[in-house]
């Protein structure tokens, strides 16, 4: 027997698509990082968001810029966002649950309840960066 989720189904679909959001950023992030040194992922001991995204700022940082094309400043900017959006991701995920104030059902960080348009807002985030770097990789990546 499947086991339903105490939260409300507003607030664990909003949970849903940002932790898929994430992973879709996380995988770009991998990517990228592979598109720019093949094997760097591979390489780490230690493959957590936190370090990918360790990764990604080293490597945006010692990516060739041609002339006019913006992309490693894109990339930087890019990778910087991950960096601080791990963050995010890391108090979310690692939040507890609890009851709010009206008896909802909610997930807590140092005491403070994620809301629904919390969470939905740094899902959106969470897509906003994943979109980015997507964009880098059928582009100055490929």
């Amino acid at each position: 027997m499947t086991r339903r989720p105490t939260a409300a189904a507003d607030y664990t679909a909003a949970l849903g698509s940002a932790v898929y959001a994430f992973a879709e950023l996380e995988w770009n992030a991998v990517q990228c990082c592979e598109r720019i040194e093949a094997g760097s992922i591979a390489s780490l001991s230690d493959r957590t968001a936190g370090r990918v995204a360790d990764t990604l700022v080293m490597l945006a940082a010692r990516l060739p810029d041609p002339p006019d094309s913006g992309a490693r400043a894109r990339l930087s900017t890019a990778a910087t966002r991950f960096q601080a959006l791990v963050r995010s991701r890391n108090n979310l995920l690692h939040a507890k649950p609890g009851a709010d104030h009206d008896g909802a059902r909610r997930l807590f960080r140092d005491g403070d309840p994620w809301t629904i348009r919390e969470i939905e807002a740094i899902g959106a985030a969470f897509a906003d960066c994943g979109d980015e770097l997507a964009a880098l990789l059928r582009g100055p990546l490929d």
